[in-house]
């Protein structure tokens, strides 16, 4: 599969940002300093890292969730067009996986206007811009573009209803069998449960994107035995061992279990069957033991349960690390510093900058309150200020669109001058 490559990503009336919030990782044109930053992909020209910074509580971890939102309405649409059995919802899988879209909650205006979501990416020399608006669990609009020379609209929806999707090019074979879109349903996901190429390219681009938290105790494992492969694990160890030098060795099991499946019925189609999938890794270390200064036999430890919480977080995030810088794709990282030394964190930006640790211009979007990682060799157009306001709105900005005397003073120090706006007022007073 061609490597996705993420273009820009927006969202309007979810959670904190009320208004459309809207980012891109396509460099503002003009600005030719440190281009070593940055990468060609078809038209465009993108930046390999880009930053979020905000204060406490200003959007950042929200920002991070617009993309995960996506993705939860894309994987639960085919489900939704399924689901004939109450228990399936009681799976811890599936879960939360119908829930209404949480909208911006401090203003009552907001209440009964629909929720939006865009995204843009490129596979290839294609773009494609696929967008929809949803209010409560219904689907109220959805479109789809495709431009390669020309801009081609693929799929458009104007109502929760079938009827109104108009479907075009590679989407006109799904035309027969729309009418299982029911109203929560996304159309282009349902296409892609029905084997229909396209759709399952598309889709499978936007949900294979990888989103972590740092703040999470346990990240989410991966969920590619490739990512547990002898190598890899070599890989781990070689890393974790600066963290804690008497590792020898990982013990790692990968298990998939199918934990449910739903049969799609038809007329005119063989049945189709979804099946949902629950991935359990286990970790065990083994550690070296020395008598009188002599290293003797390893020995296992519990990993999760002896070790600190940064090299806990570290060595869950090696995975989605590694699979991204040698594949390619896109990895958002919500506060990336979180548990890591700040020079551990400033090392990881460097591998996706550096052409020969990120050989195919993966890309790292990442969200952060610690304005040391961004150096001097950073451009300004990486780099995006997140903040709220006192009726509790966020509101996303690029630095380079944000004024500031003495522009060419170092971005950090700018940063910490608070010439941007993105510190934090005091919460405390003098008494």
């Amino acid at each position: 599969m061609e490597n996705t490559t993420l273009l820009s990503l927006s969202a309007e009336n979810f959670a904190s940002f009320a208004e459309c919030a809207t980012f891109t990782t396509v460099i503002e044109a003009g600005k030719k300093e440190h281009m070593e930053n940055t990468f060609k992909r078809g038209d465009h020209t993108l930046n390999k890292v880009s930053v979020l910074y905000g204060a406490n509580g200003s959007g950042k971890t929200f920002f991070c969730k617009i993309l995960r939102e996506i993705q939860r309405i894309l994987e639960w649409s085919p489900i939704c067009v399924a689901v004939n059995n109450p228990q399936l919802l009681a799976i811890p899988e599936i879960k939360g996986m119908d829930s209404s879209v949480s909208k911006f909650a401090f203003d009552t205006a907001y209440k009964d206007k629909p929720s939006c979501f865009a995204i843009s990416i490129n596979l290839g020399e294609t773009t494609y811009s696929y967008s929809f608006c949803i209010h409560g669990k219904k689907i109220v609009s959805e479109l789809l573009t495709k431009k390669y020379r020309r801009t081609e609209k693929i799929l458009e929806r104007t109502s929760p209803s079938f009827k109104d999707i108009s479907l075009r090019s590679e989407l006109k074979g799904f035309e027969s069998a729309k009418h299982i879109v029911n109203e929560e349903a996304l159309c282009l996901p349902v296409a892609a449960i029905f084997n229909n190429e396209f759709a399952n390219k598309v889709v499978s681009a936007i949900t294979n994107i990888q989103v972590i938290s740092m703040t999470a105790a346990k990240i989410h494992p991966a969920e590619t035995k490739e990512s547990f492969s002898i190598s890899r694990r070599e890989k781990y160890v070689n890393i974790l061992k600066k963290a804690d030098p008497t590792i020898r060795n990982l013990n790692i099991s990968f298990e998939e279990e199918e934990v449910a499946s739903q049969n799609i019925a038809l007329d005119d189609f063989e049945n189709r069957e979804i099946i949902t999938k629950k991935t359990t890794v286990g970790v065990g270390t083994e550690h070296a033991i020395y008598t009188d200064g002599i290293e003797m036999e390893p020995v296992p430890m519990r990993f999760f349960a002896d070790e600190s919480l940064g090299t806990i977080k570290l060595f869950t995030a090696l995975p989605h690390l590694f699979d991204t810088l040698e594949h390619g794709g896109v990895l958002v990282v919500d506060e990336i510093e979180n548990g890591l030394h700040l020079s551990l964190a400033k090392e990881i930006i460097g591998l996706f900058i550096n052409p020969e640790s990120n050989p195919n211009n993966a890309q790292l979007i990442c969200t952060s309150h610690q304005p040391l990682l961004v150096s001097e060799n950073f451009r300004r157009d990486q780099v995006w200020v997140v903040s709220k306001d006192d009726y509790g709105k966020s509101s996303l900005h690029r630095m380079s669109s944000l004024k500031s005397s003495n522009a060419k003073a170092g971005l950090t120090n700018r940063i910490l001058e608070g010439a941007f706006g993105c510190n934090p007022e005091s919460f405390f007073d003098n008494t």
